[in-house]
């Protein structure tokens, strides 16, 4: 690196960071835990970052200091929208309040896309109150993709926002936010034209595509999901307009927060433990979670933690689970999600002792499962980047994924873990049965200290990030 190009990333910048969910604050998935994270990784690194989110009914954790009311360019008119601000470990953050905001989930409703517009169009009016003017913006996932398109093509803009560069990530690709090109051209306060612009995909607005082709850069959320979204089996219809894009398009690996989630420190746990004192530390949990759970300490655990859907695999599991069992092996299952999959697993676990499920979410059983378990199991069928892998690790418990996403990214086989390509039966068993002849061996000691050993931490994505904006914002 030069001395030219290492003064040029060490130099603070300005970053808006724009997310629909945000840890602790609300939650549906592993965005909030990246809008959460990653803002404070770039701070540490000196950087002043303003994380602007809506203002939900059901905010956690934090009681906004509301500052007024700002005039929102939305449905062909201005609607005013609240304004309430909050600093937490080196970051601010601003929320938007609004009625589309003031209900029971965050997502799910019919007009999800004119909710999202509104809140896209307020972001650089959010920012103007706050006299916040950022170097770079940064977008994710389609409930802010339109703000690129804003900025090159929108109306009543403040002032300094015009043409600024954007990054936009892309965290699901499933997901793409998708109305008429008439009635997003009125909610957006955009000019007719934009029917010719990326927004348009086949006489239909999606919000998706509008930021692949605005954007300054776009980033998914691992290297191999990069690459597997530009294929027709991921790409969700969008492959060749990322295929069209991959000369600015890159992953950046998530992380975790190394210091949320730590062995040594976790309340939850009957015994703290670090690598010198993993297997007494283990051991301890296991005891606690089989008496509670109705489990054999003396067999292997293996777990999931996940949401039970499609996406998941975890119809791949519960198929499998029969056979896992007369491997040796016990099955702990914590999460929710399909009802039908859901009373298969309580089935299955009224029919076997060694298998238990709690459907639900638990973070202190969470905790627990990840600490008392040997292995994870993640049979995904497509995995962006997976969060729960690198969990598993820092707790001493080895991971058991297919190899896609950021879990190819994560997982060795053999090295920090097991891997199978195929999503099928036979190829989580095949795995399965690998991991439970290397059970108790040297081989699986060694993978163990591996896995206790990587580096997850957010610090690392963040010094990426810090490249890439630096980069645009240098031109």
């Amino acid at each position: 690196m030069s001395a030219c190009t290492a003064l040029l990333y060490s130099m603070p910048m300005r970053i808006l960071f724009a997310s629909s969910e945000v840890w602790p604050f609300s939650k549906t998935g592993g965005l909030a835990d990246v809008a959460g994270s990653l803002p404070q990784a770039l701070a540490r690194l000196g950087h002043e970052v303003l994380v602007v989110s809506p203002w939900y009914s059901g905010l956690k954790r934090a009681e906004p200091f509301w500052i007024g009311d700002i005039e929102v360019p939305f449905s062909g008119f201005f609607e005013p929208a609240g304004v309430g601000t909050w600093e937490q470990d080196g970051v601010r953050y601003a929320f938007v309040g609004h009625d589309f905001f003031r209900r029971d989930s965050l997502y799910g409703y019919d007009d999800d896309a004119a909710r999202f517009s509104l809140f896209s169009r307020a972001l650089p009016q959010v920012a103007s109150r706050l006299s916040f003017t950022p170097d770079v913006i940064h977008l994710n996932d389609w409930h802010t993709a339109t703000v690129a398109l804003v900025l090159e093509r929108g109306w009543h803009l403040p002032p300094g926002f015009a043409y600024l560069p954007s990054v936009f990530t892309v965290h699901n690709a499933q997901f793409q936010g998708e109305a008429t090109l008439a009635e997003m051209a009125w909610w957006l306060r955009l000019p007719d034209s934009i029917d010719r612009t990326w927004l348009n995909r086949f006489g239909r607005a999606n919000a998706m595509q509008a930021a692949l082709g605005t954007a300054t850069r776009v980033t998914t959320v691992s290297p191999t999901y990069s690459r597997e979204i530009q294929t027709p089996g991921f790409g969700f219809g969008l492959d060749a307009s990322f295929r069209s894009i991959s000369h600015k398009l890159s992953g950046i690996l998530n992380g975790i927060d190394q210091t949320a989630w730590d062995p040594q420190t976790d309340a939850a746990l009957p015994v703290n433990f670090g690598p010198e004192s993993v297997h007494k530390g283990k051991a301890a949990a296991r005891s606690l979670l089989c008496s509670r759970h109705g489990l054999d300490p003396a067999r292997p655990i293996v777990a999931a933690i996940s949401r039970l859907a499609d996406q998941k695999g975890m119809d791949i599991l519960v198929d499998a689970a029969p056979e896992l069992s007369r491997l040796g092996l016990s099955l702990f299952v914590l999460g929710s999600g399909d009802p039908g999959l859901e009373r298969r697993l309580a089935d299955l676990a009224g029919q076997d002792p060694n298998i238990a499920v709690v459907l639900g979410y638990d973070d202190p059983l969470s905790r627990l499962v990840y600490a008392a378990s040997d292995l994870l199991c993640m049979p995904s069928r497509f995995e962006p980047c997976g969060l729960n892998q690198m969990i598993a690790m820092r707790y001493g418990s080895l991971p058991l994924v297919r190899a896609t996403g950021g879990l190819k990214d994560t997982v060795r086989h053999l090295g920090n873990g097991f891997t199978f390509e195929d999503a099928s039966v036979d190829d989580l068993v095949r795995a399965a049965r690998e991991a439970v002849s290397t059970y108790g061996t040297d081989k699986w000691a060694l993978m163990q200290e591996t896995a206790l050993g990587e580096d997850h931490s957010w610090e690392r994505s963040a010094r990426q990030y810090e490249r890439l904006y630096s980069g645009i914002v240098s031109g």
